[in-house]
């Protein structure tokens, strides 16, 4: 009976021992993992995390390191899964509630991952990184308001977070606050000048508010980081023109063209810049490629007829202000410009019932000159 009882005291010995044995070389491998981990080895990492869930299966820091691996790997869906399994064996590990819900935004699943940063902000109210993507997941669903609150008590914890300010910017301009939201762009340039995109939606912002030198002043920049990108030389265009440079809009229009040959703004405000140059010979050519990306817009006919006009071939201005007349038979100004156009022609009685029609339809300068052309 004693030695049946001392053998059974062994046996217990052996598995106990045997058990602390399996958690000592669980957190060995869990260890190796961690260094592979600083280094990027996320793959190896893994394969270490697994062994040391393979001795301890109840091991919420090796699933939630191995879910952080997946995460550099782009493996949401079994990062998910290993988070879960973290929160399973410790339900107040906090950041495995909100990494679960940063893959699950990454997975565009929004209501979910909103729920998995606020059961982190639940047990870390000051979880700065919660906040942060939970503004960002509610910027994504276009609930700016709400998105402006969460970025803001992220900065409140921490005022250094060049994504948070660039968000809150973003954010700010979508709900027409363009003068906070250049703010913002500031404030994240000013922590990580490399950030481009907050010198886009500055420079954009700048236009809304009609600050073109400042906005002027950021697309030099971008131009200088990047010179291939067509909307960066149509918006430094854009500012160019509203100064009234134009023959420095006329330059930018032109970059972006040769670029992006059918750049639809490009295409539109270089017509118009060639005009307000008294280009008309170009303002022609450029008015008739947007009537053929354009067919159907008659105000690009009429454009295109009246620099016809002031190049003094009426025939050709005609014919432009009879497509737009085909497209539209309501465009006053088409009527008008054409019995301008048919007065240089000498063709008195077109001209006159042009200029009648072009007042019934509403255009009041007509009306000055009905006199002169219906005599």
């Amino acid at each position: 009976m004693t030695r049946s009882y001392l053998s059974i005291i062994g046996i217990f010995l052996s598995i106990s021992i045997f058990a602390q044995d399996n958690v000592t070389k669980s957190y060995e491998y869990f260890n190796e993992g961690i260094i592979f981990y600083k280094e990027n080895y996320f793959n190896t990492a893994i394969r270490y995390y697994t062994k040391a869930i393979d001795l301890n299966e109840k091991y919420p820091k090796a699933y939630y390191y191995r879910a952080n691996c997946k995460l550099k790997l782009k493996e949401y869906d079994s990062a998910v899964k290993d988070f879960k399994l973290a929160i399973k064996y410790d339900e107040q590990f906090a950041k495995a509630h909100l990494y679960k819900g940063y893959a699950q935004m990454q997975l565009k699943e929004y209501d979910k991952s909103l729920a998995s940063f606020e059961d982190a902000l639940d047990l870390d109210p000051k979880l700065t990184k919660a906040h942060l993507n939970k503004g960002t997941v509610l910027m994504k669903q276009k609930k700016y308001d709400s998105a402006i609150n969460s970025l803001t008590k992220s900065i409140s914890f921490n005022d250094q977070q060049a994504t948070a300010y660039y968000n809150r910017g973003i954010c700010q301009s979508r709900v027409k606050k363009y003068h906070e939201a250049i703010r913002d762009y500031g404030s994240a340039i000013e922590i990580k000048p490399s950030i481009t995109g907050a010198y886009v939606a500055r420079a954009k912002a700048y236009l809304k508010v009609e600050k073109f030198e400042e906005a002027i002043a950021d697309l030099n920049k971008l131009i200088r980081k990047k010179a291939n990108n067509a909307d960066f030389y149509y918006s430094r265009g854009y500012a160019k023109l509203a100064i009234n440079n134009y023959s420095g809009a006329n330059t930018d229009f032109t970059a972006a063209l040769n670029i992006k040959p059918k750049h639809k703004n490009a295409l539109i405000k270089k017509a118009l810049t060639s005009f307000n140059m008294k280009k008309y010979d170009d303002a022609a050519k450029e008015y008739g490629t947007l009537c053929d990306v354009f067919p159907d817009k008659a105000l690009y006919h009429v454009n295109r007829g009246i620099a016809y006009l002031r190049l003094n071939e009426y025939d050709q201005a005609v014919t432009s202000f009879n497509h737009a007349i085909d497209l539209d038979n309501k465009l006053p100004e088409a009527y008008f410009n054409r019995a301008n156009a048919f007065s240089q022609l000498n063709r008195n009685d077109k001209a006159c019932e042009d200029m009648r029609t072009a007042g019934k339809l509403g255009y009041d300068a007509a009306f000055e000159y009905i006199g002169d052309f219906c005599k």
